[in-house]
């Protein structure tokens, strides 16, 4: 398996899936009662994404790494949530009565990836009933990402892996390993006692992409493992992974720790002859799964802006998913793609423009 390459499709193409997976969810979650699972696939791909792209970093000096990565990073996330951030508060003046306060809270520290701990503080419940109303609730993942990736650039640069020396990324390799399992334990001892801290904390969600980080470690070694797990069939991986997303929410504490699994397996196992993966690379699956970002965030919004104006029934779902499609296109073509591609966000006129943003949606 060639991990060197700086693009795979059958990755855009799990993304896909997990943010299709994710939607149906939110939409109405009696048809995939744990949808929601498609979050956690996105955290193994964001952790072996994330290690993918260092590989590729030429030697620098540390505040030029650090500032290359942040500028990347940024480039990638803040200006379609900043986006949709104001957006949606226009739409929440005009529609919404009733929480604006916590609302408006919420989008605003989702722009500086602290609406989880937002969140927790004001105790809100993932599968509460109020959280439905609340269009910056899946900004949370978001936070839990960008909180990721303040500590995992550190371990990267101070541990050598870029070097590409065997010492350097057996050392990274021990560091994962011991705040994943420690991540893993607390994820497992305390979910059913504080539900709430162990669906928003990072503490509890590190085990999950930094499984992506040791997977792309993992494969870049090409050990004897690897080559059995790569025999197994896509296709039954898919299966278990859409028959976990079937069971209830309720025994989360199972499926979460098994759907991690099952993503490692199917990112391993995809091969070029594969039915699955000749799905996966399909150029408009490949396209959706570019797309996941902006879905991801539009998606929600405009679930919830339904809830608080004409509702979510059967007959109008096909016109809101062809809203969501829309909004989502303008969003990757005219937003991500161009910003990403110009690196608008760089240099000294960085935090300026931060700074301006912020002040601005202030």
């Amino acid at each position: 398996m060639n991990i060197k390459s700086s693009y795979r499709s059958e990755i855009d193409g799990i993304r896909a899936f997990a943010i299709i997976a994710v939607i149906i969810y939110h939409f109405n979650e009696s048809v995939l009662k744990s949808g929601f699972l498609g979050v956690d696939i996105f955290f193994v791909i964001s952790g072996y994404v994330i290690t993918l792209s260092f590989l590729r970093n030429e030697d620098k000096n540390f505040k030029e790494f650090l500032s290359q990565f942040y500028k990347k990073r940024i480039n990638r996330l803040l200006p379609s949530l900043l986006v949709y951030v104001i957006i949606i508060s226009l739409f929440i003046c005009f529609f919404v009565e009733d929480g604006r306060t916590i609302f408006f809270r919420t989008g605003f520290f989702s722009i500086f990836g602290l609406s989880n701990l937002y969140l927790v503080r004001n105790s809100v419940d993932y599968f509460a009933f109020s959280t439905n109303f609340n269009p910056f609730t899946q900004t949370w993942s978001l936070a839990i990402e960008q909180q990721f990736y303040l500590i995992y650039p550190i371990l990267i640069w101070f541990t050598g892996f870029i070097k590409n020396k065997k010492s350097s990324i057996n050392k990274l390799t021990f560091l994962l390993l011991i705040i994943t399992s420690i991540s893993l334990i607390y994820f497992l001892s305390f979910y059913s006692d504080i539900n709430t801290d162990t669906y928003f904390l990072l503490q509890y969600r590190f085990w999950e992409i930094g499984s992506g980080c040791l997977l792309l470690i993992l494969l870049r070694k090409n050990n004897n493992l690897i080559k059995k797990l790569e025999n197994i069939p896509p296709s039954l991986t898919l299966i278990l992974i859409i028959l976990l997303m079937l069971l209830p929410k309720e025994i989360a504490i199972i499926s979460i720790p098994c759907v991690i699994i099952l993503t490692m397996l199917l990112i391993i196992s995809l091969k070029e002859k594969d039915f699955i993966f000749k799905i996966f690379t399909h150029p408009k699956i490949t396209y959706i799964g570019k797309l996941s970002y902006s879905l991801y965030l539009w998606h929600w919004g405009i679930i919830v802006m339904s809830l608080w104006t004409i509702g979510i029934y059967w007959w109008l779902i096909p016109i809101q998913v062809l809203v969501i499609i829309t909004f989502s296109i303008i969003s990757f073509e005219f937003i991500e793609k161009p910003i990403r591609s110009k690196l608008v966000f760089q240099g000294k006129n960085l935090t300026k423009r931060i700074s301006s943003i912020s002040l601005l949606f202030f």
